[in-house]
């Protein structure tokens, strides 16, 4: 029987010259469209770091994981280690994030609420529609997630930093009082620096928004 092209392993599709001289082909391309030669093409046979480096990028995190009970975890879940704690200092918070782009809320004396630490199944949800915070909480609250806190986004933000280079990811666990509103954590980017700053719970969000929620043990 033939076997199917989607069921063959990797060590099948190696021992296939079409497909392998297809893959060479197109990196052969990415590497010239950015003014490479054949010395930075050879660095892929030569560097095992760099080849790690770029199966970390084609294998999704997702695909590795599993969850604290063995399962794999699920689309748009990761496995984050969270202490829940975090720097207090302004000059420390800026080195990990960028330069003016960490909100007082998080150096000053705000408070925040406390938590224990472990190991959290995070999901990063997109409603793909406005939405508002409380509306929220309760839909995913019936499929088994609670809102993630400041400090899980923080511990988030420090597992996978490129992220909130792509959109915004707020979290909804935990809040504090900035005069009369109640300010949430949100990850974002401005002019290319990584920020971590706050917005207003009490809003509609816009449909690009990303949700950062915690699976319920």
């Amino acid at each position: 029987m033939r076997q199917n092209k989607k069921d063959q392993g990797i060590g099948d599709v190696v021992s296939n010259f079409g497909f392998a001289f297809e893959v060479l082909k197109v990196i052969a391309h990415a590497v010239m469209a950015k003014g490479g030669n054949m010395q930075h093409l050879r660095r892929i046979v030569k560097e095992p770091a760099l080849q790690r480096q770029i199966a970390d990028l084609i294998v999704p995190a997702t695909s590795l994981a599993n969850d604290v009970s063995g399962r794999p975890l699920a689309e748009n879940e990761y496995l984050v280690s969270v202490d829940y704690t975090m720097p207090r200092d302004k000059v420390t918070l800026e080195a990990e994030f960028s330069k003016d782009g960490v909100s007082d809320l998080f150096y000053g004396d705000f408070e925040w609420q406390p938590h224990s630490s472990d190991e959290r199944i995070m999901l990063l949800k997109h409603f793909g529609r406005n939405t508002e915070s409380e509306a929220n909480i309760a839909e995913m609250d019936t499929l088994g997630y609670r809102p993630a806190t400041h400090l899980e986004a923080y511990a988030f933000a420090k597992a996978n930093p490129e992220l909130q280079r792509q959109f915004w990811i707020v979290a909804l666990g935990s809040s504090a009082m900035r005069g009369d509103l109640r300010a949430v954590a949100v990850l974002s980017s401005v002019s290319g620096r990584r920020v971590l700053g706050y917005v207003w719970f009490d809003r509609e969000w816009r449909s690009g928004r990303r949700f950062l929620f915690v699976r319920k043990t």
